[in-house]
């Protein structure tokens, strides 16, 4: 019974001191601290973008072949054919049947005036690891179906089937021991995008055979063993236009040096340098209105990721080198859908270093991560004084006043 008493006493003043430590918390913040007058502010700064330019990429990216597209077109000067590979062949093949070819499109070009025509060619040739368009020639090609394609297709994509004559099939000859190897290619001008084999709709060669008179019927069912396409495009120049092309691997550098008399305290006064050094980048995105797009759409996402530029004196358009930019720690990838006239790119970690004065501002560089893997440009507004207003780039910042 004498313990009672010791332990009621004990409830009694921890519930004294929860009550305590309950008034002194503001309801609002329930960290226990007295941070609750500090909110974060969201400023655009529009004049700290001051110039711009697109420049073509010191290397372009290789083609590996495990994309999950392949390409074939005639667009803006560039050229790009795809090849297929099969092998596991039967041999003899004394008769054949049922002999045709599947690919899926899953994307082609808004060009709905110029019916796109796609061939199908057996390749008389060797094929190469370091193939290109130069190493085939006309002589090289032996057409063998062709099928026009419809002005759209469907999200998913459309399959289409190239009907085979029985006769390439079971009298095929190639000098590539390799396996039989098709190339596919557009007739007139715009593309297709075909879902390669690493994709879920691969492309499939179909036919019955014999390997002896009056034997049975064997079905050959197969994807390719092997699949890539060749891209040739035109080299570009530094341009006063600000464009991203995957086509010829364009990227945009903009010439920022941010606007320091916008950023302000809770109570509207302005940060001083110190402060400034001290706040937190919540977030930070370059915005920037699109003025052309005739790729990207509902169903396709475009890529886009920033370095910080470490070159000085940039003040008219030229090419940058690896050795021009640099990648800040977390800095990530903006993707999605294009909504509205306009798309964002996280450049949080850019701002923070430029704020902070670990970074001297220089400008940023953007380029497409989707380069050399499909027919996708984007052209932007610029920030000239021809510009619309309501179209003229800027970066919108949230950020943190400090505390103390």
């Amino acid at each position: 019974m004498e313990l009672f008493p010791k332990v009621l006493k004990l409830l009694i003043c921890i519930i004294i001191l929860v009550i305590m430590l309950s008034g002194c918390t503001d309801k609002k913040n329930l960290t226990g601290d007295n941070f609750s007058d500090i909110r974060a502010i969201t400023i655009e700064d529009k004049p700290g973008i001051i110039m711009g330019f697109s420049f073509p990429a010191e290397t372009k990216a290789k083609i590996t072949g495990n994309e999950t597209k392949l390409l074939a077109g005639n667009y803006q000067n560039a050229v790009a054919i795809c090849l297929l590979r099969f092998t596991e062949l039967p041999s003899p093949i004394t008769e054949t049947d049922s002999c045709f070819l599947t690919v899926n499109i899953s994307k082609r070009s808004a060009l709905p005036r110029n019916p796109l025509m796609l061939q199908l060619y057996k390749l008389n040739n060797v094929w190469l690891d370091s193939l290109n368009l130069n190493d085939i020639s006309e002589g090289d090609l032996s057409l063998l179906a062709e099928y026009t394609v419809a002005d759209t297709v469907g999200s998913s994509g459309k399959v289409i089937t190239f009907n085979l004559s029985s006769s390439e099939v079971v009298n095929w000859s190639n000098p590539d021991s390799t396996g039989w190897n098709f190339v596919l290619k557009t007739e007139n001008e715009g593309w297709v995008e075909i879902t390669s084999l690493e994709g879920s709709n691969k492309p499939t060669l179909n036919f019955k055979y014999k390997t002896e008179t009056g034997g049975e019927w064997i079905n050959y069912n197969k994807s390719p063993a092997k699949d890539t396409y060749i891209l040739e495009a035109p080299e570009t120049n530094p341009s006063v236009l600000w464009k991203i092309s995957n086509l010829n691997s364009s990227r945009l550098y903009i010439k920022y040096e941010p606007t320091y008399t916008l950023f302000k305290d809770n109570e509207g006064n302005t940060l001083t340098d110190i402060q400034i050094k001290r706040l937190t980048v919540n977030k930070a995105e370059i915005v920037l209105h699109i003025k052309n797009n005739d790729y990207y759409n509902s169903s396709t996402s475009y890529s886009l990721y920033p370095f910080n530029v470490v070159k000085d004196s940039i003040d008219s358009p030229l090419p940058l080198l690896k050795s021009d930019y640099e990648t800040l720690v977390y800095t990530s990838t903006s993707s999605g859908i294009i909504k509205g006239d306009s798309l964002t790119v996280d450049v949080t970690p850019i701002i923070q270093a430029y704020t902070s004065g670990e970074k001297i501002p220089k400008g940023i560089m953007i380029q497409s991560t989707q380069e050399r893997k499909n027919f996708g440009t984007l052209e932007f507004w610029d920030c000239n004084e021809s510009t619309p207003a309501e179209k003229k780039p800027y970066i919108k910042i949230t950020y943190t006043p400090p505390y103390l």
